[in-house]
């Protein structure tokens, strides 16, 4: 087998994979970044609620134990309602709503900036299925097209929790469905 051959059989194993999940057109919140060199080995996906739920710093301990555990109860609850909501409301306003074409595997959308094929990105999305969360997903470039002047560029989910992808998943059938009930109404 020749070098064109094996690299032909390579791109259609990996097309196949990249189409391995359904996919679904709408309108939602995203921001992508270009990932810089130094970030690349220590990125992992996650949410901003996952962002919100770390660091609590101990009460002094009063005399009565009882009094002590409830306080700390409290306090940790309360710290992490005020978190939540400064995480979220930060998060949630600095992304602009785009056409994206997504599924579980990966997305297109019209991106800003210079991307190239093979940049690794950062995606913050959310979506509707998962109110004032923001999922950070880690993808590489597959592909940069020019339509009608503006950039549409395809990633792959590179760095991707599971729980992520099934709330994905999760997304684009309920999607699905929405636009299934639509076409019968017409």
């Amino acid at each position: 087998m020749d070098e064109y051959e094996e690299n032909k059989g390579q791109e259609e194993i990996r097309y196949r994979s990249l189409r391995e999940y359904s996919r679904v057109d709408g309108y939602l919140p995203i921001d992508i970044r270009l990932l810089p060199e130094e970030e690349r080995l220590t990125v992992r996906s996650r949410t901003s609620l996952e962002n919100a739920l770390t660091e609590y710093e101990e009460l002094p301990e009063p005399h009565e134990k009882a009094l002590y555990d409830c306080l700390r109860i409290l306090n940790a609850k309360l710290d992490t309602l005020i978190k939540l909501l400064a995480f979220q409301a930060r998060d949630y306003c600095s992304l602009k709503h785009e056409e994206v074409n997504i599924s579980a595997g990966g997305l297109s959308t019209f991106a800003a900036g210079d991307l190239e094929q093979s940049d690794m990105v950062e995606i913050r999305l959310m979506l509707p299925t998962a109110p004032y969360i923001v999922f950070y997903i880690y993808g590489s470039v597959v592909g940069v097209e020019d339509v009608e002047g503006r950039k549409l560029v395809s990633i792959e989910f590179t760095v991707i929790d599971e729980g992520i992808r099934e709330q994905i998943v999760k997304y684009v059938f309920e999607r699905q469905r929405e636009i299934l009930r639509q076409k019968r109404r017409q």
